[in-house]
């Protein structure tokens, strides 16, 4: 077998594997519905909105039993049919409110689904450190919060499953993004550590891979900008106009994730990693090409953002 063989073979077997694992959800748990006293007790961070809302919906109407968090549920009018409680990811006393709210209500919790986020684009010299750190509070730091609280839970339950939410950005540290990026890889190394720890307690953690989805929502906005200091020339806005270009172009969607996690939750066998679309032969390209090719792909992302608008 030549090694272009070999590469072939390898992305064929890497994108197998975790789609075998959930093909075979259908023929393993089901996530049960009715008022039997077996419905799962799923909890979602980051609920308000985006995937987030998307996945409640969805694993709602499959039967389980779903709550949702956001900031502040009175400060915004939404008709999710699950209910959505307060919570604040880097107020570990708010977590805490949160998940013994649920507690209280259901006895248990079977699974966390950490969709929190927080994104922004900015050259290293842009960026402020309370910026970097606002983004780290949210997206690492919160998760890790969330995570460390409903551990003992499901130690306690004697099973459980924690997804949290990684992206492309996990596998590709990308100009202009260093923050998020690297808070990706961070969240990436602590949920590969995590899966190992609570492995012999039969809770399982899991890491999605999705690319930029393609919302009903502005190109631009919250979930996507500049960082404060950013001068009117700054190549950082095309970075965001690109980032904009690639979310509209995608193939990817909330409602495609969310049934991808709910065939993940279904499934007995739970891989770690579940890469979708362009994060699949990334993480091939990552394990065995080069230097020089990540570097090609760089400039070629480079190119693209630097055309006329």
């Amino acid at each position: 077998m030549t090694c272009a063989e070999r590469r072939r073979h390898g992305q064929a077997v890497e994108e197998s594997v975790s789609d075998t694992v959930i093909a075979n959800a259908t023929d393993a748990i089901q996530i049960p519905g009715g008022n039997g006293g077996n419905d799962v007790i799923v909890l979602i961070t980051g609920a308000s909105g985006g995937l987030g809302e998307v996945l409640g919906r969805t694993l709602t109407e499959k039967g389980a039993t779903v709550y949702g968090t956001m900031r502040n549920p009175d400060s915004k009018k939404h008709d999710a049919p699950f209910v959505m409680l307060p919570m604040e990811v880097t107020d570990s006393a708010s977590v805490g409110r949160c998940i013994g709210e649920v507690l209280q209500r259901e006895g248990r919790i079977d699974a966390v689904v950490n969709c929190v986020n927080q994104m922004f684009i900015g050259s290293a010299e842009e960026q402020t450190i309370e910026e970097v750190r606002s983004l780290y509070d949210t997206n690492v730091f919160g998760v890790m919060e969330v995570c460390k609280q409903v551990t003992p839970i499901m130690r306690k339950q004697g099973k459980g499953t924690i997804i949290n939410m990684s992206s492309l950005g996990g596998l590709l540290a990308v100009p202009y993004m260093s923050a998020y990026t690297s808070a990706k890889f961070a969240l990436e190394a602590f949920s590969e550590a995590l899966y190992h720890e609570l492995k012999p307690d039969d809770i399982d953690v899991v890491i999605m891979q999705p690319v930029a989805m393609k919302m009903d929502r502005p190109a631009a906005g919250s979930h996507l900008r500049t960082v404060e200091n950013v001068g009117a020339g700054s190549f950082s806005h095309k970075m965001v106009s690109q980032m904009a270009r690639d979310t509209a172009a995608s193939k990817l969607t909330p409602e495609i994730v969310a049934d991808k996690i709910y065939a993940v939750l279904s499934s007995k066998k739970k891989p770690l990693r579940v890469p979708m679309d362009r994060a699949r032969p990334l993480t091939l390209i990552k394990r065995l090409a080069p230097q020089s090719v990540i570097d090609r792909m760089i400039a070629g992302l480079m190119k693209g953002a630097n055309r006329d608008e």
